[in-house]
């Protein structure tokens, strides 16, 4: 649910900046309330869910777990057809992981997995691969995630692109920049060498970069191993009429 919470947020705030007395921006309040109110949900089912696991009570956790999926996929389908967005059906995650880097030198190849989920109106592809060194002292994650029939909502606006990130701490820091001409979200913490690197390509596919005993300056030269060309490709696929 990281993913898919994160496309919430991000539609939310790109929402929330829009101005103008203009039909788009009632439609654009319209499905702000949606989204708003599905968090609620979300939130109350969450709490519930929390409780019930702590009494034990597994099916009744499950059970407001998948409340809180299907708050997030009705307000996803609300919000996209209240903005008049666009939905498609994820590609193949198979088509995905030939956009992920097969080898990388000085590390060895570990898991590669791909998927397909549709459950309460949300329907995401993924395909994930990483990489160890062989002493086990650094660790690179790649991952794509199409969301589907979030891409709507998502493209309108993601937080990325839209509002400025610009944290620090003693331990790191987290925020929005360019790499390469494109703007991304990175993450960094000092105490762990653990980096995100995350961006959006096609105004529709998420794309991550994490990693583990990496300085940022390596992580961020990671995502140019990516096949960001054959996503672009794909940007139009499975495109509902």
């Amino acid at each position: 649910m990281k993913s898919a919470s994160l496309f919430t947020v991000s539609v939310v705030a790109s929402l929330l900046v829009a101005c103008g007395p203009s039909p788009e921006q009632v439609a654009r309040e319209q499905a702000t309330k949606k989204l708003e109110e599905a968090a609620k949900q979300m939130e109350e089912a969450g709490k519930r869910a929390e409780a019930a696991a702590q009494k034990g009570d597994v099916g009744a956790a499950v059970g407001e777990a998948m409340k809180a999926l299907g708050a997030l996929g009705g307000a996803a389908s609300g919000a996209a057809g209240a903005v008049g967005a666009v939905s498609y059906e994820p590609v193949d995650f198979r088509k995905l992981k030939e956009a992920l880097p097969a080898e990388l030198a000085g590390f060895e190849t570990g898991e590669s997995e791909g998927s397909k989920n549709n459950a309460f109106g949300i329907s995401v592809s993924e395909a994930k691969r990483s990489f160890r060194s062989k002493d086990g002292a650094k660790r690179v994650r790649f991952e794509i995630v199409d969301p589907g029939s979030l891409a709507g909502p998502f493209a309108l606006a993601h937080v990325w692109l839209n509002i400025e990130v610009d944290k620090e701490s003693s331990d790191g820091y987290e925020k929005t920049t360019t790499v390469a001409g494109r703007r991304v979200h990175e993450k960094w913490s000092k105490s762990s060498k653990r980096a995100e690197v995350q961006t959006v390509v096609g105004k529709r596919f998420l794309v991550e970069v994490e990693a583990e005993g990496l300085e940022m300056s390596e992580v961020k030269s990671l995502v140019d191993k990516l096949n960001l060309a054959t996503l672009e490709a794909l940007k139009d696929e499975g495109k509902k009429s």
